[in-house]
C-alpha cells in the first residue's frame, strides 16, 4: 500500500509541475490553399474540428502533432513542415492548448474511420460550414500566420 501511495504522489506532483496540453491543427495545402478538417460521427450536432489530441510526456507540440496525425490519419508529416500557430490556456479543462499547422504538398482523399469522416476546404467552405467558436477563431488565426508567413517568403513586410 505505500508503494502505491508514494507512485501516486510521484505522479501528481508530476502531472502539477508539468501541465498537460492539447495538440491539435490542421493540414494546409499552398497550391489549393484548403485546409483538412475532421467532423466527428454520431454527435449531435456534427460540428467539423481540427485534429488532436494530448500530448506525450516530455513531447514537443510540434512531435505530438506529427504523432496525433500518424496515429488517426495513417500519415507521417516531416517535423520540418509543422508550424506553430499560437497556444493558450483552456481553464475549464485545466490544460493548455497547441494549435499547429502542417504544409502538406499534396491532398490525400483521407479514408473515413469509424469514428471521424475528413474534408479539404477553402476559406470560403469554412465560413459556411457547422464549427465551434472557438475552432473558427483558431482557423482564423491560423490563415493570419500562413499569410504573414507568404509575405514574408516573398519579401514583403511583415511585423514580428
Amino acid at each position: 500500500m505505500e508503494r502505491l501511495a508514494l507512485s501516486h504522489y510521484l505522479w501528481y506532483n508530476y502531472a502539477y509541475m508539468h501541465k498537460a496540453f492539447y495538440a491539435s491543427g490542421f493540414l494546409f495545402h499552398p497550391p489549393t490553399q484548403q485546409i483538412l478538417l475532421q467532423q466527428q460521427l454520431n454527435t449531435s450536432p456534427a460540428l467539423w474540428s481540427l485534429v488532436g489530441g494530448i500530448h506525450l510526456v516530455e513531447e514537443s507540440a510540434e512531435k505530438a502533432f506529427q504523432r496525433i496525425v500518424q496515429q488517426f490519419l495513417k500519415h507521417k508529416l516531416p517535423i520540418k513542415n509543422i508550424y506553430p500557430i499560437y497556444t493558450y490556456d483552456r481553464e475549464e479543462t485545466e490544460k493548455n492548448k497547441a494549435i499547429l499547422y502542417a504544409d502538406i504538398e499534396e491532398m490525400i482523399a483521407f479514408k473515413p474511420t469509424k469514428e471521424f469522416t475528413f474534408g479539404w476546404f477553402t476559406r470560403k467552405q469554412i465560413m459556411k460550414l457547422p464549427l465551434d467558436p472557438q475552432t473558427k477563431q483558431d482557423i482564423v488565426v491560423g490563415h493570419r500566420v500562413i499569410d504573414a508567413k507568404t509575405r514574408k517568403s516573398l519579401g514583403e513586410h511583415t511585423l514580428e
